[in-house]
């Protein structure tokens, strides 16, 4: 395998959690984020190849094949449309691939340039608008340029976006958390049975019997019913906070599923590109620049908690 198409293939935890989240395709004549991800000769070489290995002889060939296709995530979406249009097995395949939600996006997509690569990432605005208003925002304004990930823990996860290096700083603002407990099954999930899931001493009654997020609940966090919150899985990106409302510019990416942060922070993006350079970054890694590939067409500005 290429050194372009492992690359693709370090993301595949990413991807694969797109296929989960993304909405159904943007209706005909509506701009598309896929206008902004365009893949190289080369990559786009490395798919078609790829794609004929969909009628491959062995079952496991087949569904390797299948994971690599997935693993471009949208940008895939024109070239794998285009060999569908083909007769044979292989593109009759590719056009079942193609109702996989993670070729398909209209939502926000960012490229965070950092001084030896890059990652991209499909913000989920369905989920967090505010919080994806506030990072647009804030990355439209220059404020990520040449900030430092200050905070690196190998096989957990990196933080950055604080201006001050000292993991206290932020814009000089702070909006309110955007997570609906229910969706992420907190309401029905015992404290207990949490504690059991992560092979964690259990406590005391009355607070064993609890839901998680009644036990949050209690300890100032607020939920909004009705949005689609996504689980604290491997590659997404969500806000760094100091307890309940307390979001600014520090965010953090995962390296591993972190399912005991569920319902404690806002998680806005996924990585589907360049989970590679999330997973060995060092301390001291400085964001060159965040771009902003695609956005809806509306305003991006966060709305704060007045002091």
């Amino acid at each position: 395998m290429n050194r372009r198409r492992a690359s693709f293939r370090a993301s595949l935890l990413a991807s694969l959690v797109l296929a989960a989240l993304f909405p159904a395709s943007p209706r005909a004549g509506e701009p598309s984020a896929l206008d902004a991800l365009k893949l190289s000769a080369g990559d786009e070489a490395d798919l078609k190849e790829t794609l004929a290995k969909l009628a491959a002889p062995s079952l496991g060939d087949r569904l390797q094949a299948t994971v690599d296709v997935l693993a471009y995530g949208p940008a895939a979406r024109p070239v794998v449309e285009a060999f569908a249009k083909g007769e044979g097995e292989a593109p009759q395949a590719a056009a079942r691939l193609l109702e996989r939600q993670a070729l398909q996006t209209n939502l926000p997509v960012v490229r965070i340039a950092l001084q030896d690569g890059a990652f991209e990432a499909v913000l989920l605005e369905d989920g967090a608008p505010n919080a994806v208003a506030n990072f647009i925002m804030l990355a439209e304004r220059d404020f990520y340029c040449g900030l430092a990930f200050h905070r690196v823990i190998e096989q957990f996860m990196v933080q950055g976006g604080d201006p001050t290096g000292t993991g206290r700083g932020g814009p000089g603002y702070r909006f309110a958390d955007e997570i609906d407990a229910k969706s992420l099954g907190l309401d029905k999930l015992t404290v207990k049975e949490l504690a059991q899931k992560l092979k964690q001493k259990a406590p005391k009654e009355p607070a064993a019997s609890l839901s998680v997020k009644e036990l949050y609940e209690k300890q100032g966090y607020r939920y909004t019913d009705g949005l689609a919150s996504t689980p604290m899985r491997r590659g997404v990106l969500a806000m760094a906070n100091a307890g309940p409302d307390t979001n600014g510019s520090q965010f953090f990416v995962t390296q591993v599923d972190c399912p005991w942060l569920d319902g404690k922070h806002t998680v806005f993006g996924v990585v589907y590109k360049g989970q590679e350079f999330v997973d060995r970054m060092q301390v001291g890694a400085k964001i060159e620049r965040v771009e902003v590939l695609w956005k809806r067409d509306h305003p991006y500005k966060v709305k704060r908690i007045e002091e």
